[in-house]
């Protein structure tokens, strides 16, 4: 069983797992985009996306949580932390950017993955990763420019997101690292419980609970479409994230997730008519063959060859 206690998955398995996780946050940026233009907040939409996944996976699977151990919850309270800020610089930046620009940039853990495991571990990552990295780089920088204004300036939501790729970073190279050690499942669920809490706090000191007029339809629809990214992209995505990555590496579960990074923008420019320009099409592109590029062994049998 998928959610069950035995994770003896193969790669290739681990590999659709993460897949399926970076789908499911591609069509969330949309929802991100929906909700935050009906009048929400960030701080609102991510205490009732998080409070929302933290009260699955605590109905579902109370015993593993419960009888979990101590070094399991503190892994997990710490890793809530980089997933706070993750989220909060990728929610506060989507609203003052395109929801495809933001789904582009997100991409950008793809780059720090490398620095990181240098910096942890002082062990170079393979040449093929970083140069996929640098690919990536190369599309996210023309994403993020502004080519009409001279000055070539980079708008705050573009920065924003940036920030949050960073903490995304260092959370899929620290979740990688415990994930294949303990129970994903509890160790998501802690990190749920810190975002949900941090969010509240943010949320009670910006601007409060979200009002819904159960009266109008636009109201509870937009309540709704927040339990529903909840649901799918804070509980099933992360859970499909932390079992993907006991069985794969960082490096590659962070090339996988940024899938998001080209079908997010894409369902953005067919779904919410997002401005199309020459330089988000090419970055897109580029992300895209960054992403290609990771996953395909051609150095390998290129030095075999030779």
């Amino acid at each position: 069983m998928l959610f069950g206690g035995d994770y003896s998955l193969n790669r290739n398995m681990a590999r659709i797992l993460l897949l399926t996780a970076g789908l499911i946050w591609a069509s969330g940026f949309l929802v991100n985009k929906y909700v935050l233009n009906q009048g929400w907040d960030d701080s609102q939409l991510l205490f009732v996306r998080f409070f929302t996944a933290s009260v699955f996976i605590f109905l579902l699977f109370p015993k593993r949580i419960i009888k979990t151990d101590k070094s399991t919850i503190k892994i997990g309270l710490f890793l809530g932390l980089f997933m706070f800020f993750g989220f909060f610089f990728q929610t506060w930046g989507i609203a003052l950017t395109t929801a495809s620009k933001n789904a582009i940039i997100t991409a950008g853990y793809i780059i720090f993955l490398p620095i990181i495991t240098y910096l942890f571990e002082r062990k170079w990552v393979p040449t093929k990763t970083i140069l996929a990295a640098l690919i990536t780089f190369v599309g996210i920088v023309l994403v993020s420019l502004n080519f009409s204004d001279s000055t070539g300036s980079i708008n705050l939501g573009d920065f924003l997101t940036f920030i949050g790729a960073i903490f995304w970073g260092i959370h899929i190279y620290l979740l990688g690292k415990n994930a294949k050690k303990k129970d994903p499942v509890a160790l998501m669920a802690f990190q749920l419980l810190v975002v949900s809490a941090l969010s509240f706090i943010s949320m009670m000191i910006q601007t409060g609970f979200p009002q819904v007029d159960f009266h109008t339809t636009t109201s509870w629809t937009v309540l709704l479409a927040s339990v529903l990214i909840g649901f799918f992209a804070s509980f099933v995505a992360f859970v499909l994230q932390s079992i993907g990555q006991k069985h794969t590496n960082e490096t590659e579960a962070a090339i996988l997730i940024s899938s998001e990074s080209f079908f997010g923008p894409l369902m953005a420019i067919l779904i919410l008519h997002d401005p199309v320009h020459w330089n988000i099409l090419l970055g897109m592109v580029i992300v895209f063959f960054g992403f290609l590029l990771s996953e395909t062994d051609w150095l390998t049998r290129k030095r075999k060859i030779t």
